[in-house]
Order: C-alpha cells, then sequence, then structure tokens
C-alpha cells in the first residue's frame, strides 16, 4: 500500500476553520502550527502599495506525511539544526 493511501486526515480537509493555529511572523513569512491537525504552514507575504497583505504562496507540511518518509523528515530537521544559533 502506498503511502499516500494509508495517510489518515486527522481534521478532514477545514482543518484550519476548526483549529486556531499558533502564528508567528517574520518581515516575509507566515508560520502557522495547527497541532491537533499535524500541519505546519509556511507562506509568504508582502504589503502592496495600498497596504494590503498579499499572501503569494502557502506550503502545507504535513506530520503523517514526514513520519511516513524518513529522508524528508531528517533532511527537515537537519537544516533547522544547521540554522540554529
Amino acid at each position: 500500500m502506498k503511502g499516500e493511501d494509508i495517510m489518515a486526515k486527522r481534521y478532514g480537509d477545514r482543518y484550519w476553520e476548526k483549529e486556531a493555529p499558533v502564528e508567528i511572523r517574520t518581515r516575509q513569512l507566515i508560520l502557522r502550527y495547527y497541532q491537533q491537525a499535524g500541519k505546519l504552514q509556511v507562506a509568504h507575504y508582502f504589503t502592496d502599495r495600498d497596504g494590503r497583505e498579499v499572501v503569494t504562496r502557502t506550503v502545507t507540511l504535513d506530520q503523517e506525511d514526514l513520519q511516513l518518509h524518513p529522508q524528508a523528515r531528517d533532511l527537515l530537521v537537519g537544516v533547522m539544526e544547521e540554522w540554529a544559533p
């Protein structure tokens, strides 16, 4: 059975409507962590000339997917350890 076939969805497709995330903003990124859903969203944003926030891209990292693919998890953990002060 493929990894994608055995991944259970904890919250369904609309976890972002059911759970308030922990949100951290940097100058260019928004990080949203949905602990119960096992999701980490990384979004790029900017403020346009009219002062409106524009989100250009969002990537969602899935806990179960990374658990099923240890090489991907290890790469992510390794990068975070390398970047830590």
